[in-house]
């Protein structure tokens, strides 16, 4: 796993056991803020079009907006909320991971 690409949206790049590209954008955002639509255009353009990884992960201690989410779904990108994020973290498998 390495860090990577911190202007273009992406701020870990790894890979899967079995051989899969993985991006990950990470935002720590606390109280009631969510993920703006802005943030996920960025990511999952860097995701798809500048790096085309096999996987993009876009994990947040927050939710998503309603177009962020709306966004990721269009393209492929899997979203992990506060609470996935504290089930992942406790031992739970993350699905699109498998």
């Amino acid at each position: 796993m390495r860090q990577t690409h911190r202007d273009r949206g992406i701020d870990i790049t790894a890979r899967t056991s079995d051989g899969r590209t993985v991006a990950v954008q990470c935002k720590n955002h606390a109280g009631r803020r969510s993920v703006p639509s802005a943030d996920m255009q960025r990511f999952a353009g860097a995701a798809r079009a500048v790096d085309r990884v096999d996987v993009a992960l876009f994990v947040a201690t927050c939710n998503f907006s309603n177009e962020a989410q709306a966004i990721a779904d269009l393209s492929g990108v899997i979203t992990v909320n506060r609470d996935e994020l504290e089930a992942w973290s406790a031992g739970a498998h993350l699905k699109a991971l498998r």
